[in-house]
């Protein structure tokens, strides 16, 4: 309820309505939507309880989350402090622009969110343009470099288990077209976007199988939606029809897709025998779909 979902009373039951409103949030927040209060949810709940101003924003391990954090991004990339996406994640980069902002504003730059700043931020940050906007061109400047293949690019695959022969496939026919290819294997998809952050990769895509509807998931957030995974997903999905009739391309709030800095896919696959029986087809059309987007850019 103080996330904005009303049900009718406070009296501890899980009914009907109870679900209702949590599918609701669920919805809201871009996460896989089945009526169940699991982990992702939970800290999807805690995360959208915080407000700015009302902790202490500041550099910690692990990394602080939360719509604080999100609206503090936003702010700062709306007044030309931008990060790498808008991800709700009190990382590097957010420290960084952070305390570039206090240097620029004249304030103490302790690389420390508290009120004085809050209250800065908000009294300058509406002047500016939309964060979308910046965040946009910032992704749009990544890919320049128009080419027919893929030589110079690094890119992550990653699976959570059983799918080797897949991401192996995969890795083949990336390979081929001249991209250095890192291979993540790991049930945690936190492990595999820590991973790919490291090798710095210019892309990341997962695989998974899942008994719901197929889809290419790209990252959408609450102040962002990745225009790179966007375009690229639609693109992969496209040419998935053929082999996986009714995918379709969707944002989604996943840790793979919110936690890595470069535009990330998960191919979410519902069918293992399609998978396991397709799975070189399927490798070049991925391919060709990446080929694609780097030949012309972002749109």
């Amino acid at each position: 309820m103080s996330v904005g979902h009303l049900i009718e009373s406070l009296d501890g039951i899980f009914g009907s309505l109870t679900e209702a409103a949590l599918k609701d949030f669920q919805q809201s927040r871009s996460i896989d939507i089945d009526g169940i209060c699991g982990p992702q949810t939970w800290e999807q709940l805690v995360e959208a309880g915080h407000r700015l101003g009302s902790r202490l924003l500041y550099l910690q391990s692990p990394p602080l989350r939360g719509d604080d954090v999100a609206d503090l991004q936003r702010l700062l990339t709306s007044l030309g402090f931008p990060m790498d996406q808008i991800d709700g994640i009190h990382g590097q980069h957010t420290a960084d622009a952070l305390v570039d902002f206090q240097l620029n504003a004249g304030l103490v730059p302790d690389g420390v969110c508290g009120p004085v700043t809050v209250d800065f931020l908000h009294r300058v940050g509406q002047r500016f343009g939309e964060a979308a906007d910046i965040t946009r061109l910032q992704e749009k400047q990544r890919f320049l470099n128009a080419g027919s293949e893929l030589h110079g690019y690094k890119i992550a695959l990653a699976e959570s288990g059983g799918l080797d022969a897949v991401v192996a496939s995969l890795r083949r026919s990336l390979s081929d077209a001249g991209a250095e290819v890192l291979t993540t294997h790991h049930p945690d998809w936190g492990s595999h976007a820590l991973q790919a952050n490291k090798f710095e990769a210019d892309f990341c895509i997962g695989v998974e199988i899942r008994d719901q509807d197929a889809s290419v998931c790209h990252f959408l957030g609450e102040h962002f939606e990745s225009p790179s995974g966007k375009q690229l997903g639609s693109a992969v999905a496209k040419n998935l029809q053929s082999l996986v009739p009714g995918i379709s391309s969707r944002g989604m709030r996943l840790p793979l897709l919110r936690e890595t800095r470069m535009p990330a896919l998960l191919l979410r696959i519902d069918d293992v025998t399609t998978l396991v029986r397709n799975h070189h087809t399927m490798s070049l059309l991925i391919t060709d779909a990446l080929r694609s987007f780097v030949e012309v850019g972002l749109d």
